[in-house]
């Protein structure tokens, strides 16, 4: 994955009272389960995030390249967080539809 990539997030996302990002992934991405989708209780997963999985997801933007995100959030949370560590989980985030 290049470090000058700009995520944009993909998929629509709740911000709770306590400051919890919740993003909202239906539980099948491709057109052709849609009927099957609409037949479910709960059609979405809720996938709820931590603090540096919410900071990551703001920063996914559109405007902020991958490195850009590892800065800010080695910034944030001190020299333990690596670069590699948020590339990864970018990368997680991608491979998941979650960003585009």
């Amino acid at each position: 994955m290049q470090l000058d990539w700009t995520p944009l997030q993909a998929l629509p996302f709740e911000v709770l009272e306590d400051g919890q990002v919740v993003i909202i992934r239906p539980k099948f991405l491709s057109p052709r389960w849609k009927w099957l989708q609409k037949r479910l209780g709960r059609p979405n997963f809720r996938v709820k995030l931590d603090a540096k999985g919410a900071l990551i997801w703001g920063l996914c933007d559109g405007h902020h390249s991958i490195q850009a995100i590892c800065d800010q959030v080695r910034e944030a949370h001190g020299e333990d967080h690596t670069t590699e560590r948020t590339a990864w989980f970018i990368r997680e985030l991608y491979q998941g539809g979650f960003v585009k």
